[in-house]
């Protein structure tokens, strides 16, 4: 469940123990081929991704799919919303021209499916059957249920309370150093009940984010694919790197710890 590592032994037999940085391929090797689409979430493996994160919603006939837009537009060339779709006329669209959409469902049931999934949740109403696929599939162990909603999150913890929950945020900054620790105390801590923290990369976030941290709470940057805020990032170690390049994270994480070594 933990972030991988690596174990050094000395010549007493004593050892150092060193977390590397998880990399997350954002809707999967986003950058190479279509988001969200089986051919960007098998990419992502291929690069030296550890997870990949993708975005759900919703069909007409209640088929939790993997898709970043309510409007059909942009992916599609197609007006209408997820919500007008039926699952089957989903799948016989190509995200961009090209890339082959997926259901959830077919997502834990792929051939060479991810080691981990960080599952967006878009929409609310998808708590009850995203869960109970979860489950079904056995993916309990291999699954972080993330969302901007933090009534989403408390959802699926009362739900499952053994399900692992991310809250995404991006405005961490605007909270006063002081106040960051009480606030995540009675809001994150108490409330929320999430195990990690999600956060939009700005170089002012370091010094939060390692304080959340700090207090067992995970941190993963998003999105980051320009090497040189990667290197930034690295220097508080967080638990992943969010990524539409994950060749490229991945490459810059292994330098920095055989550099370490």
């Amino acid at each position: 469940r933990d972030a991988p590592a690596y174990f050094i032994c000395d010549s007493d037999s004593c050892f150092l123990y060193f977390v590397v940085t998880k990399v997350i391929a954002h809707r999967g090797a986003s950058a190479d081929f279509p988001e969200n689409s089986l051919e960007a979430i098998l990419a992502a493996r291929s690069q030296g991704a550890d997870a990949v994160e993708v975005d759900i919603r919703c069909t007409s006939d209640n088929v939790p799919i993997i898709c970043h837009d309510r409007r059909l537009r942009r992916l599609f060339n197609s007006n209408g919303t997820t919500a007008s779709i039926t699952a089957a006329q989903f799948k016989k669209m190509r995200i961009m021209g090209t890339g082959t959409p997926l259901l959830l469902e077919e997502l834990f049931n792929t051939d060479d499916p991810p080691r981990q999934i960080i599952l967006d949740i878009k929409e609310f109403g998808l708590e009850i059957p995203v869960e109970k696929m979860i489950c079904r599939n056995g993916w309990q162990e291999r699954v972080i249920v993330s969302s901007f909603y933090s009534i989403i999150i408390k959802r699926f913890k009362r739900l499952n309370a053994e399900l692992r929950t991310a809250l995404i945020l991006d405005r961490l900054a605007s909270i006063p150093i002081a106040l960051r620790q009480s606030y995540l105390n009675h809001i994150f801590l108490k409330y929320l009940e999430a195990d990690y923290l999600h956060v939009f990369f700005r170089e002012m976030n370091l010094a939060g984010a390692e304080r959340i941290s700090e207090l067992g709470h995970p941190v993963s940057f998003w999105t980051l694919d320009d090497p040189a805020a990667i290197e930034r990032a690295l220097t508080i170690s967080p638990y992943g790197i969010i990524t539409n390049k994950p060749g490229i994270a991945r490459r810059i994480i292994q330098s920095e710890h055989t550099a370490q070594s």
